[in-house]
């Protein structure tokens, strides 16, 4: 299955996915329903002359949906910060889930909120909106990479101790060198968390200053 879902932006998953059932998508079953539904009405009015306008659709809601005044105003800027700041209330421990999932995970509830749907709009509604979730993707991806990169600072200037620590944790087990094995558990056993950079700094002095001690 190759198909695209513009819900979770990703590639449509098939059988794993919670809108999948009986061997088909129910969003796409949704908007066949609806569009047969539309069809239907749409030839009732023609053929009776109930006047199907284009403003009749709209208050129907079977055409162009009323666009909310907070959203034709505002700037996509403005809209993605305020994508940002809600992806953040709903997703707090966010900082391992991948960035498009986060956007795809909380956008069709934020637009809800805004009385927003994501079809049925103006072009260039649709157009801003597409623009603010790009530009929210983008600031989160800012954000994790300078907080990545402070994280790693910090770590750096803690080595020199930790590589103690640990050559002397190496001693009390007996270890003569060490694996990647042993900093793991040299790590769960200090309960110390660090990024997989320094992970991989510290087993590498570590077993040079072990190597030239034995």
């Amino acid at each position: 299955m190759n198909i695209y879902c513009p819900f979770v932006k990703e590639k449509c998953k098939g059988n794993e996915c919670a809108m999948w059932k009986d061997e088909r998508c129910l969003i796409i079953s949704f908007m066949e329903h609806f569009t047969t539904q539309y069809d239907m009405e749409l030839e009732e009015g023609l053929q009776t002359g109930s006047g199907f306008t284009e403003s009749g659709l709209v208050e129907s809601g079977l055409g162009e949906r009323e666009v909310p005044n907070e959203i034709r105003l505002a700037t996509p800027e403005e809209l993605a910060a305020e994508l940002i700041s809600f992806a953040k209330e709903q997703l707090p421990n966010m900082e391992r889930i991948p960035i498009r999932r986060i956007i795809g995970m909380v956008s069709h509830l934020f637009w809800e909120n805004k009385s927003v749907l994501r079809w049925g709009m103006p072009a260039e509604i649709q157009f801003k909106i597409d623009k603010a979730e790009m530009m929210a993707q983008e600031e989160l991806g800012r954000e994790r990479e300078a907080s990545a990169k402070a994280q790693l600072e910090k770590e750096r200037d803690g080595l020199p101790s930790l590589v103690n620590s640990c050559i002397d944790w190496a001693k009390e087990h007996g270890l003569k060198r060490v694996t990647k094995a042993h900093i793991e558990a040299f790590l769960m056993d200090k309960n110390i968390e660090i990024l997989p950079q320094t992970r991989n700094s510290l087993h590498a002095l570590v077993s040079v200053q072990l190597r030239s001690k034995y």
